[in-house]
């Protein structure tokens, strides 16, 4: 249209200096209106997705009969060339060709416009120039009508290629803006997934504080896809997150982060009802009975955080410790984050934040505590424990240590420390003549399945030329392994003659299958029934069975936890010849384990006297 004006101007300039007269002036005036109609409807037009069909349709037609006056004012330029008879004729038929091809050109998206345009000027054009006669203006007027011909088919071509490629960008942008709905959705329960809640939380900032978070894990979950299969384990996902938005306060956040873990946002501004409440009602709502799960009983745990501002990362987080609490305490149970709790995620953070440095500056140590024979003094080997004390926090426990590991990736690496200080102290033994005394080191499944223990155990032995048969790896056995894997590392290990320990034999998974496992020379009876076992016939009873076994297996069998002369006399009157526990002596350093062994076990000695000969065999 601007450039239609311009052209315009154009004709009207050339009309007056070639002596043409004023006629070309209110043609310039009609063509000029027209035009700043069509710009102003242009300019004015309004969102048409708030539009109804017929008020679009309207407004396109609109659009057309302007077009069409356009076309009807240009039409007048043949009155103006008296029938393109003048010598400006030919300019005027270069402009109207241009501009003919421009609105096709410019107007792709409706060819009624451009056509409305074209027709009636080009047109009238063709005919004036087959009216005057004469070979070239015959094959001139044909030109001009097979132009006009293009231009509507190349209007109605543009028209088609503007509507599908609008479709294809309209199903684009809602294919798009349906993928980022899908991406903030669990698609089993049509419940927000941890994208989604990061969005939510946004929103969930605008309204009053204090903000409650539940993190509400199954308990069971698994039995119901092992027992039942996938398809049942999804049909109760998607009935537990219906029981859970029957609960939920209104306009609370819900979603599903995890298998079978689910978030519980909500502001408690308006909530009357305790949180306490409403968790022990949830709790109840997932336990009930389910007609599906007749062998499997489903319950849930939840852990609780109030925070005065929606900070997801800290509210899951703290929500996450309650929940361990929670499950500690057994199924379903609910716990609240409260000050206890703060200082134990503080000691914990603290923990695994300074594990790699106490590692690598040596401030993670091994004790080494002795294990003796209960007919005598002597010492026949050492368990390796963690030693660390903390800057902070005081003497941290083993497993808290191995935990803070497994959090944080070092387990690998506190493995390999831990193995380095047996390798020195077996080395220290073989220097004393003493190559009869074991060295034990305590070595999960998880680690044996995950890393490459047994690599760096047989590589670490020969590289530094320590006997392997002085060596005993501590296994406590655990369900959810590989033992296909595990075990033919166990195997690698057993062959180059390391001792391998069934370690609290009796406690966790632990079963007598793992006794018909040839590879197994020893097995440890748990401190939990020695402990106090001149007091409990049903304890004597357990351990003078595994005793046996372990004689008819051909496996010896030693006791940890002894701490009183009395169940030290029990356990040899029952057959059991090799013990530790703090009767004897406390994990020692390095050197001070060392100078005990080298005075015999002395300070164990006012505890051992003669005894009657023991009703069974040793098992040592």
């Amino acid at each position: 249209m601007p450039i239609g004006t311009v052209l315009s101007a154009l004709i009207l300039a050339v009309q007056l200096l070639s002596g043409g007269g004023l006629a070309a002036v209110p043609w310039f005036a009609a063509i000029s209106a027209i035009n700043i109609m069509r710009v102003a409807l242009a300019a004015t037009q309004p969102d048409t997705a708030d539009m109804s069909p017929r008020a679009v349709g309207a407004r396109l037609s609109l659009y057309g009969l302007l077009a069409l006056a356009s076309g009807v004012a240009w039409s007048f330029l043949a009155m103006l060339s008296d029938g393109y008879t003048t010598l400006e004729a030919p300019l005027y038929l270069i402009v109207l060709a241009g501009i003919s091809a421009g609105s096709v050109t410019y107007s792709p998206s409706y060819a009624r416009a451009s056509i409305n345009f074209t027709v009636l000027p080009l047109l009238i054009a063709a005919g004036c120039l087959a009216a005057k006669g004469g070979l070239e203006n015959y094959v001139l007027a044909f030109t001009v009508a097979l132009f006009l011909g293009g231009m509507i088919r190349s209007a109605l071509i543009g028209q088609d290629r503007f509507r599908e490629t609008s479709r294809l960008k309209y199903e684009a942008r809602e294919f798009a803006a349906e993928m980022e709905r899908n991406s903030r959705r669990d698609p089993l329960t049509n419940l927000l997934n941890r994208h989604g809640l990061d969005q939510a939380i946004g929103r969930l900032g605008l309204a009053d504080g204090p903000f409650v978070a539940m993190l509400i894990d199954l308990d069971g979950f698994k039995s119901v896809n092992d027992t039942y299969g996938h398809n049942i384990g999804d049909d109760l996902l998607v009935k537990v997150a219906r029981r859970i938005e029957d609960h939920a306060p209104q306009g609370a956040t819900i979603a599903r982060i995890g298998g079978d873990e689910f978030v519980l946002l909500f502001p408690t501004g308006g909530f009357l009802q305790s949180t306490s409440a409403l968790a022990s009602a949830i709790i109840a709502a997932i336990a009930s009975p389910d007609p599906a799960l007749k062998s499997v009983r489903v319950g849930a745990s939840i852990g609780i955080y109030v925070s005065e501002k929606p900070r997801l990362t800290e509210m899951l987080l703290r929500a996450d410790f309650a929940l361990y609490a929670a499950k500690r305490s057994g199924r379903n149970e609910y716990c609240l984050f409260d000050a206890e709790l703060d200082q134990a995620l503080e000691r914990k953070q603290c923990i695994e934040r300074d594990l790699r440095g106490a590692i690598e500056a040596g401030a993670l140590c091994s004790w080494f505590q002795p294990v003796v024979r209960l007919d005598s003094n002597a010492v026949v080997g050492f368990e390796a424990l963690l030693r660390w004390q903390h800057g902070v926090h005081g003497s941290i426990s083993p497993p808290e240590i191995v935990t803070a590991a497994r959090e944080t990736g070092l387990l690998s690496l506190l493995t390999e420390t831990v193995f380095l200080n047996c390798c020195s102290m077996i080395t220290e033994l073989v220097k004393n003549g003493r190559q009869d005394i074991r060295v034990a080191m305590n070595l999960s499944p998880r680690e044996l399945e995950a890393g490459n223990v047994d690599d760096m155990i047989l590589d670490g032995l020969k590289a530094r030329g320590v006997p392997a048969a002085m060596l005993e790896i501590e296994i406590t056995e655990e369900a959810p392994v590989d033992r296909d894997r595990v075990d033919e590392k166990v195997g690698r290990l057993a062959d180059a003659d390391i001792s391998i320990v069934l370690d609290d034999f009796g406690t966790g998974f632990s079963t007598l299958v793992s006794l018909k496992d040839s590879r197994i020379r020893k097995i440890k009876i748990d401190k939990d029934f020695v402990r106090d076992l001149a007091k409990s016939v049903e304890d004597q009873a357990l351990v003078e069975a595994v005793i046996g076994l372990g004689r008819t297996l051909g496996i010896e069998v030693m006791a940890e936890g002894v701490e009183t002369d009395a169940d030290r006399m029990i356990l040899r009157s029952l057959g059991c010849m090799i013990a530790q526990g703090f009767l004897f002596s406390a994990a020692l350093p390095m050197r001070e384990a060392l100078a005990f062994e080298a005075a015999g076990g002395s300070a164990a000695d006012a505890f051992f006297e003669p005894l009657p000969s023991p009703r069974s065999g040793s098992a040592a």
